[in-house]
């Protein structure tokens, strides 16, 4: 089996970018996702941005996590009615873009059709 990629999950943003605590660990991940992962020789210094083998780099959604549980559903499919209301349906839709930009990268990685919509 071959990896396609990695996904890193919950960094807090401030301003754009992560905070100290998760920048931290984010500049090792294409280092060592080469070296120990692809068995590869790490030749230049990355961030995961930069990085073709980062497939997403997926926000930390708050209290939608917690919501999406106990309506059952996954984040990006939340209603109003499951009490996604205002700024948290605005969340709900980035969540499903992003879910559905991983799911194309992660089908084309694959070599799976894409067909629309995903979700």
């Amino acid at each position: 089996m071959k990896p396609v990629g990695y996904i890193v999950l919950q960094h807090s943003e401030r301003l754009d970018r992560p905070v100290k605590a998760y920048a931290k660990w984010m500049e090792r991940i294409p280092e060592v996702y080469r070296t120990d992962v692809q068995n590869q020789p790490y030749e230049r210094a990355m961030t995961v941005r930069e990085d073709p083998d980062c497939l997403a780099l997926l926000k930390h959604y708050r209290s939608l996590v917690p919501m999406a549980q106990e309506a059952r559903k996954p984040i990006f499919d939340l209603r109003p009615a499951d009490g996604a209301l205002g700024a948290h349906y605005a969340t709900v839709q980035a969540a499903y873009r992003d879910f559905e930009e991983l799911a194309i990268k992660v089908a084309t990685r694959i070599g799976l059709e894409i067909q629309r919509p995903l979700f």
